[in-house]
């Protein structure tokens, strides 16, 4: 899996941020180690921009060590709205809604992860967003 849809899988996995958006963008002109990533989540209510920095950090632990640089474009819902008035939040997966992971390919086997199941989004020039990974 590349660095853009790991990065995407982890915010969108978080209990904690439980996002209503994550857009992950490779700034990288294609070697994958720059992206600018969008994380709209009501979890950063009340914090200042170093404290939602810190946050997204902690969930890319692993992730953040693989990158030359990342832009994070952090927001509540009512700021995104404010910036983009026509947006409507999809349903935020992490509250009982699976639907950021996609359907198994095959039979009846269910044993691997939800990860497993999860289509490699387009990176270059297109963002990864809920509706790249739902496809």
């Amino acid at each position: 899996m590349d660095l853009g849809a790991a990065i995407y899988i982890r915010l969108t996995k978080d209990v904690v941020l439980n996002p209503a958006l994550v857009e992950v963008v490779d700034m990288s002109g294609g070697c994958g180690g720059m992206f600018g990533v969008t994380v709209v989540s009501d979890a950063f209510q009340g914090l200042i921009p170093i404290k939602r920095h810190r946050m997204v950090h902690t969930v890319l632990g692993k992730e953040i060590k693989d990158l030359h640089a990342i832009t994070l474009s952090l927001f509540t819902v009512p700021q995104y709205k404010v910036k983009n008035p026509d947006w409507i939040p999809a349903a935020q997966p992490n509250q009982g809604d699976d639907s950021a992971v996609a359907p198994s390919k095959g039979g009846g086997d269910q044993s691997g992860t939800a990860l497993d199941n999860v289509p490699p989004p387009l990176l270059s020039k297109d963002a990864v967003t809920d509706k790249t990974i739902k496809q």
